[in-house]
């Protein structure tokens, strides 16, 4: 009996226990908030593809933005991801946070497309549609960060 306690106590000490992670509190902001950004991280996951046609339209359109390559270096995040919501089915989503704490992050802007293709994913008409969505989002953020920063006309 006192093996088999021995045992039991040596297993627990041996499991990997890990503390929980904490989970992100997301808050509601407004796309005013945009006013003043200077410096912006673009993220898109692993897809450097989609990162470099979103920063290169980030900055043809808006010049002034300084793009970095490390979160820690900028006022916000702009975020763009392809999701899998069901089998064949997918989601562009797209947001602008600004992190506030540790765990704590603003939902300045957001931008989510879930439009089916128009023909099957082999035309040309479809490949498209599925290019033109980032421009799509950056075309909306652009647009809210002239209107942020006092420049209604685009």
């Amino acid at each position: 009996m006192f093996s088999k306690l021995i045992g039991l106590a040596f297993l627990i000490a041996a499991f990997p226990w890990q503390a929980p992670a904490q989970e992100r509190s997301v808050e509601y902001g407004q796309a005013t908030e945009l006013r003043g950004v200077s410096r912006i991280f673009v993220d898109t996951g692993a897809d450097t593809q989609q990162r470099n046609l979103i920063v290169r339209e980030i900055q043809k359109r808006l010049p002034e933005l300084e793009v970095v390559s490390r979160p820690e270096e900028s006022d916000i995040h702009v975020r763009f991801f392809l999701t899998g919501s069901a089998p064949g089915k997918t989601d562009w989503l797209g947001t602008v946070v600004k992190i506030v704490g540790s765990n704590r992050v603003r939902v300045l802007f957001s931008y989510k497309d879930n439009t089916p293709p128009l023909f099957d994913d082999a035309t040309f008409l479809s490949s498209a549609m599925e290019l033109a969505k980032p421009h799509i989002f950056v075309s909306q953020f652009v647009r809210a960060y002239k209107k942020a920063n006092g420049a209604d006309r685009i």
